[in-house]
Order: C-alpha cells, then structure tokens, then sequence
C-alpha cells in the first residue's frame, strides 16, 4: 500500500478551515448588524416615549395643576379667615333682641311705645297711655330691674308730660345699662 497517499490535499484541509472561519465571521457579523439594529429601534422607542418636549409639556400640566390649587387654597383660607372674624364679631356684639324684648315684657297692653333706642350703654325709651296707673307699672317694673340688678343700672326720668286734649300722658325716660 501506498503511504503517500492523501485523499484530502493540504489546500482543501486550508480551505475548509477558512471556510467555517469565514461563516463564523459572517454569522457574528450578521448578528451584530442585528443586535445593533434591535438595539437602535429601542433607543428610537425609548427617545420617544420619553422625549424633553412631552416631559416639558408634562411638567408644565402638573405645574398649573399645583399653582390652581395654590390658589384655590388661598382662596379657602381667605373665606375661613373671614368666617373666623365674623364668628367673632358675633360672639363679642351685644344681643339687643333680648335686652329689647326684656323691656317690652315689661310694658303693658294699654301702653304705646313712641321711641326706644338701645345702645351698649343706655335705653332711651319714649312711652304713651292714657292711664297713669300705666305709666306707674312700667316704672315699678323697671326699678324691680334695678334691684334684681338685670340689665338696668338706673333710671333718669326725662320728661312726664299730659295732653289735656286727647287725655294722654306721656313718660320719656333715660335708663343706663350694666
């Protein structure tokens, strides 16, 4: 037999090898324009998803969304703080319904009220009848305020004057408040 014999010449067995060489190259190559253009695509996707000017746009939104409630807040506080003064305000007045109504409790029937004035510290009240003994109830009654020490610290008796024709009499009085 013959020992020199090669079935498989050297530049074949060179061949081959540069062969596989040359479609591990191509097939990284062709993996890697791949892998890039994949990767590039989700940049793209991503850049644009997440671009400055939707960001800004963003940005701005929630920045007018806060500055409005700001303002209605302000707003709020404002309208609170005025609800606070006048609950003050309220708290701090003198009730005169009540002190007005203690005096008319004290008038009677047949007596007309010509004028009543209550300020914080006096009552100017004006009364008419045509009964004397009328007028005597509403002064007994106001001096009983007195000594219960309610609402009246004393009495000035500014005029007491009749009327002949239309039989009237007429009792102005001046009361200082506690």
């Amino acid at each position: 037999m013959k020992t020199d014999i090669n079935l498989a010449s050297g530049i074949l067995v060179e061949s081959v090898s540069k062969s596989k060489t040359l479609k591990i190259l191509r097939i990284t190559g062709i993996s890697s324009i791949i892998f890039i253009t994949v990767i590039s695509i989700l940049l793209f996707v991503l850049i644009n998803q997440i671009s400055p000017d939707k960001v800004k746009k963003q940005e701005d939104k929630i920045l007018f969304s806060i500055k409005s409630l700001h303002e209605r807040q302000a707003k709020i506080a404002i309208v609170n703080s005025k609800i606070a003064d006048i609950s003050k305000i309220l708290d701090e007045r003198t009730n005169y319904d009540s002190e007005m109504n203690t005096f008319l409790e004290k008038i009677p029937n047949d007596v007309s009220i010509n004028s009543l004035e209550i300020d914080k510290a006096k009552v100017t009240i004006t009364v008419s009848s045509n009964s004397l003994s009328s007028i005597d109830k509403i002064l007994n009654s106001f001096f009983e305020m007195i000594a219960k020490k309610q609402i009246i610290k004393s009495i000035t008796i500014q005029s007491l004057s009749s009327d002949q024709r239309s039989s009237t009499y007429s009792l102005s009085l001046k009361v200082n408040k506690l």
